[in-house]
């Protein structure tokens, strides 16, 4: 009867660690599946935050930093407007005459924006120069040196005067004397460009009426 007894007993407390150990199994498993659960949750959501990211950049970049240009609007103050090459060139060949300068709107357009000059300021100081888009014509020296914005300097051409081989060149080397002697200097609005460019008093206001009348 004794021995029964602690038989009896012996299989009570394991049946009762049995117990324990496969709730503490059941435990341990619920916790790791809730662990594996939460890890995967915060993977999923790093990985849609990076999704959204990339998504982002991706719809930035939807227009090529070289078919486009900001351009502050200096004479009117109004705000900052994108537009293409060919939307500029087409604003800009619609006033450049009939003569050496006409077409060459997208020629100006898409050097200004390699340089970041704007291309608005650029033509209108050729038209003001050369009388191009008048109705006499360019003048002798874009004629005859394709000089374009009445730069001195070498190599000389009728007297003091830059020469250049081409219209083509012309436009360009207008360009780079806005850039590396203007705009990167801060001279970036018809405003500080007048008084270092030109001795006349109403050199600002007649290259403003260009301005306005070529972003109209």
């Amino acid at each position: 009867m004794r021995k029964s007894h602690i038989i009896s007993v012996l299989l009570s407390i394991c049946g009762t660690s049995m117990i324990v150990l496969a709730l503490i199994i059941i435990g341990l498993t619920d916790k790791d599946s809730f662990i594996s659960y939460s890890s995967s949750d915060q993977i999923l959501t790093t990985s849609m935050k990076y999704l959204s990211s990339t998504t982002i950049q991706e719809v930035s970049m939807t227009s090529p930093p070289e078919t486009t240009l900001s351009i502050t609007e200096a004479t009117q103050g109004d705000p900052i407007t994108m537009m293409t090459i060919d939307e500029i060139a087409e604003k800009l060949n619609r006033y450049l005459g009939k003569d050496l300068l006409a077409g060459k709107g997208g020629l100006i357009a898409s050097y200004c924006v390699s340089l970041q000059v704007d291309p608005f300021v650029a033509t209108a100081i050729m038209l003001h120069e050369t009388g191009c888009g008048g109705s006499k014509g360019c003048s002798k020296l874009t004629r005859t040196c394709y000089n374009v914005a009445g730069q001195k300097g070498r190599p000389n051409c009728m007297g003091a005067y830059k020469g250049y081989s081409s219209i083509d060149e012309g436009i360009r080397g207008a360009i780079n004397n806005l850039h590396k002697n203007y705009y990167s200097m801060g001279y970036n609005t018809v405003e500080r460009i007048g008084p270092k460019y030109a001795e006349s008093n109403t050199w600002v206001s007649k290259i403003n009426g260009y301005v306005y009348k070529l972003k109209s």
